[in-house]
């Protein structure tokens, strides 16, 4: 009978740790500023995956390896929302401190896959870029390495650069 309540004691434990931290399906997540962002290596250590979310029915947005001195130029940039329940992510090239445009205007390509969102009382955005898309807009991210990521949200459901919120962040890969 003994065996039977430790037994039991530990199924009961390992319920819990299911229920409290099991779900997260093993990403990486940094609260910065009320943005969340939430990422992890697939199988195969050629892509990344992302969540992205903040309190707001407008866009998030995500610039990966931001250069402090410069800003926005040169990063990768990910831009989402969701209205009428349609998800909009577009893939961006920083074009200054502040500013970005589609890959595709500078003959590069949208390298941005699995896009999905939910707008409930917030905006989430997920989706999963290659760390070497051979797109000469996108930054090559690699194994083991940091980099200084941009997180931002504002209140319109559009993509130009209107942040209400912004951070920045250190991830490592």
């Amino acid at each position: 009978m003994k065996f039977f309540g430790i037994g039991l004691a530990v199924l009961l434990a390992a319920a819990v740790m299911v229920g409290c931290g099991g779900e997260d399906g093993g990403y990486e997540t940094k609260t910065v500023e009320g943005i969340t962002l939430s990422w992890k290596l697939n199988g195969a250590h050629d892509s990344l995956l992302v969540k992205l979310s903040a309190t707001t029915v407008g866009m998030v947005l995500v610039g990966f390896d931001i250069d402090p001195l410069s800003g926005l130029q040169d990063a990768n940039i990910i831009t989402g929302y969701v209205a009428n329940d349609t998800v909009y992510i577009q893939d961006n090239i920083g074009t200054g401190e502040e500013a970005y445009l589609p890959d595709t205007t500078f003959n590069g390509t949208d390298d941005v896959a699995d896009k999905d969102g939910t707008e409930n009382g917030g905006t989430e955005i997920t989706f999963t870029i290659p760390l070497d898309s051979g797109d000469p807009n996108d930054v090559i991210l690699e194994v083991g390495e940091s980099y200084l990521v941009f997180l931002a949200w504002g209140n319109n459901d559009s993509h130009v650069y209107s942040p209400e919120v912004y951070a920045s962040t250190e991830i490592e890969l």
